[in-house]
């Protein structure tokens, strides 16, 4: 027995001393600082993401990505692998690191928010969307209550002057109840004028008047806003660590978002090779990049557009993948459809310059697509042109036939009647009928018809002696019978219903 309890001890991977994980939404802590200061940092996480959900309209923002942090219990264990950046790219997930006796960098707070308004939010200008996450680096936690709109302070003036007009909105009971309008507002090509009379019955200039005047004042105080009930000390799953996991947590954050494990999401990805992108979208299918690398190893254009759209619908707000999609989308005459990818593209564009640049790329664009309807219109009235022409060759012969089978017939016969006549044009209109009088205008004649039924129709034979015409002129008696074929075209000069292009008389 002792034997199996030390074969079981020793399967079992050992478990990592004083390292714990803490979960809850999309959040992952793994510390070794200590219980309290772990559910701080979480409650802290997630009344952030709460209260930017309430200002978003959101009950509950997801992310494309968990957010691992580690949080080590000082400056001596932290310092050594401290990353460049406060949020950077991890294998599974986006990774984190700090300490437990130093509050969270206001980078990382802003950071997050970015982060939550990338996959939740409809694309706003750059300068609100900064604006957003510099309020959202104040928010001040202890548990359930929550303040945002601390003073600010080491801030540009450009960026100091929006952070007071939002932290106005969102602190002044005047104005906070009516935020979440206003941001939903400015979300996907809003105006900020339109914005500010929806949610406050103002216009933009009368906001930014009262914004100076709130500026000038400078008395900035945060503001309890609306927070998660939760308890920190109950409501966050708890788990040990084993060492190999802490062993890889410490390799992915010595990679520095450059180098993943190769059976991560991200490390599958790197491989770029069709089945392992295959496996990285089952592994994330929130994630957008394996589909743009799919397209680009394939040829076909019809799989390479639906893996661009699957890309752009998991990441709309990336002016990136629109602009590829517009661009297969002109590639294979898809005009409409590009358009509106460029519009995406230039609406979610990261700054004034690209802005410009992708407009110009619109215009080309829409030069093409006006060169590309020109042709397709010339094609269409060509192939309309050749249809028709087609359908006359076959009346024609039809006809031809018709009148040899005729003349053949009357030769038989020994007739001495008048030939089959054939000209080239059957178009128009057609009679038949009794011939009852023909006048003679110099070389030509107009001929009376009565048809079988409806009134009487004058039609004009040009060069009447060119075809034989042997009928004499005036009132016939006995009347002839007759076909004829015209052009339907009248005539006023000579009062004619049109021009006779064959006739027949038997």
């Amino acid at each position: 027995m002792r034997r199996i309890a030390l074969l079981a001890l020793l399967a079992t991977p050992m478990i990592a001393a004083d390292w714990i994980e803490y979960r809850s939404g999309p959040f992952r802590i793994f510390s070794n600082a200590g219980d309290r200061e772990a559910r701080d940092r979480m409650a802290q996480l997630e009344q952030l993401r709460h209260s930017l959900g309430q200002i978003l309209g959101k009950t509950e923002l997801s992310s494309v990505w968990p957010v691992t942090m580690v949080l080590f219990p000082n400056q001596r264990e932290y310092a050594p692998r401290a990353l460049q950046r406060p949020l950077m790219d991890g294998g599974s997930s986006m990774l984190a690191a700090w300490t437990a006796d130093t509050p969270l960098p206001l980078d990382l707070l802003r950071a997050l928010t970015q982060m939550f308004l990338d996959d939740n939010a409809g694309k706003m200008p750059q300068a609100m969307e900064t604006a957003v996450t510099d309020l959202f680096s104040t928010i001040e936690v202890s548990a359930t209550r929550v303040k945002l709109g601390a003073p600010a302070s080491g801030l540009p003036a450009d960026r100091m002057r929006l952070w007071a007009k939002l932290q106005m909105l969102a602190t002044q009971p005047e104005y906070s109840g009516k935020l979440r309008t206003y941001i939903n507002n400015l979300q996907n090509a809003g105006e900020e004028d339109a914005a500010a009379r929806n949610a406050f019955d103002l216009t933009l200039s009368k906001l930014e008047e009262r914004v100076d005047a709130y500026l000038k004042a400078g008395k900035f105080e945060a503001a309890p806003v609306s927070g998660r009930p939760l308890n920190p000390n109950k409501d966050f799953i708890e788990k040990n660590v084993t060492k190999p996991q802490v062993d890889a947590l410490m390799q992915e954050l010595a990679g520095a978002g450059k180098t993943f494990a190769p059976d991560t999401p991200r490390g599958l990805a790197a491989k770029n090779t069709r089945a392992a992108l295959e496996l990285a979208v089952r592994a994330n299918p929130k994630w957008a990049e394996p589909h743009v690398k799919l397209a680009e190893l394939d040829s076909s254009p019809a799989i390479q557009l639906a893996q661009l759209k699957i890309a752009t619908s998991l990441a709309p707000r990336s002016s990136s993948y629109w602009q590829m999609l517009a661009k297969l989308q002109e590639s294979v005459n898809q005009f409409a459809d590009a358009e509106k990818s460029w519009l995406n593209a230039e609406h979610t564009a990261p700054d004034d310059l690209e802005r410009d640049r992708i407009h110009q790329a619109k215009l080309a664009e829409q030069a093409r697509r006006s060169e590309f309807e020109l042709a397709e219109k010339k094609r269409l009235a060509d192939e309309a042109a050749a249809d028709l022409q087609r359908v006359k060759d076959s009346a024609n012969a039809e006809v031809k036939a018709a009148e040899d089978a005729a003349n053949a017939r009357l030769a038989k016969n020994g007739s001495t009647a008048g030939p089959v006549v054939r000209f080239s044009d059957l178009d128009g209109g057609h009679i038949a009928g009794q011939l009852t009088k023909v006048e003679c205008k110099g070389a030509d004649r107009i001929l009376t018809i009565k048809p079988r039924t409806g009134s009487p129709l004058t039609l004009l034979l040009r060069e009447a002696a060119k075809i034989s015409f042997g009928v004499a002129c005036g009132d016939l008696d006995p009347v002839r019978n007759i076909d004829v074929f015209h052009d339907a075209k009248p005539d006023r000069a000579v009062g004619t219903a049109g021009r006779i292009t064959a006739l027949t008389l038997p």
